[in-house]
């Protein structure tokens, strides 16, 4: 059986909705903590890093949520990554824009609250803000003539984005999703396996209104 340690809504979720699509079990360990305290110990000597998801597998341990979500959508096969060919590539730049491009953005949006007062803090978290619109405004293009970043059929990118996009209600300047993604947003948050990693962590989904 798999571990997976997690934090409520954050990017774990993503990992923990594969395993649900994936129809896999696995032990979830809740490791968020009050702002400003650290993680408990015996996490932080699983990933001394202190941040999430970490996936142990038979001893396997696994920090980063990107590699998560590969490794295990080419274990047990899933339609969520192509095997092959342009529509595998496709399907990894969103992943990894997703990874390492949007979730960034949002991080120094995250970043400016907890470290910044006053003027300092207006001016840093609008440029995030700014940046995260704009990257929100590329999506909204690529959702416009298909129902799923890439295409016709949904992909981990999905997943992930739609997890994303709900950090958006956490920031107290408007984030401005187009109607392309929000509708992205119904219908991901609709499949069973999105609906119950939300029941299990306890979260409200608002960005799809």
């Amino acid at each position: 059986m798999y571990t997976l340690y997690y934090m409520p809504g954050a990017c774990s979720m993503a990992v923990h909705i594969a395993l649900n699509e994936l129809g896999q079990e696995a032990k979830l360990e809740n490791v968020g903590v009050p702002q400003g305290q650290e993680r408990s110990s015996e996490f932080l000597k699983i990933n001394p890093r202190g941040n999430v998801p970490v996936l142990v597998d038979d001893g396997l341990v696994i920090r980063e949520g990107a590699a998560i979500l590969v490794y295990l959508l080419e274990k047990h096969k899933s339609a969520l990554l192509p095997a092959t060919g342009k529509a595998r590539a496709q399907a990894l730049e969103w992943l990894m824009f997703c990874n390492a491009t949007l979730h960034p953005a949002y991080g120094k949006a995250f970043f400016a609250l907890k470290s910044f007062t006053g003027e300092t803090q207006e001016k840093v978290l609008s440029a995030a803000i700014e940046q995260i619109n704009k990257l929100w405004q590329d999506v909204e293009k690529q959702l416009a003539d298909s129902p799923y970043l890439c295409g016709q059929e949904c992909t981990m990118a999905d997943l992930l984005i739609t997890v994303i996009g709900n950090w958006s209600s956490y920031l107290p300047k408007p984030v401005q999703i187009g109607p392309n993604a929000k509708r992205l947003f119904k219908s991901v948050i609709a499949r069973p396996s999105y609906q119950k990693a939300l029941a299990v962590e306890g979260v409200e989904y608002k960005a799809a209104a």
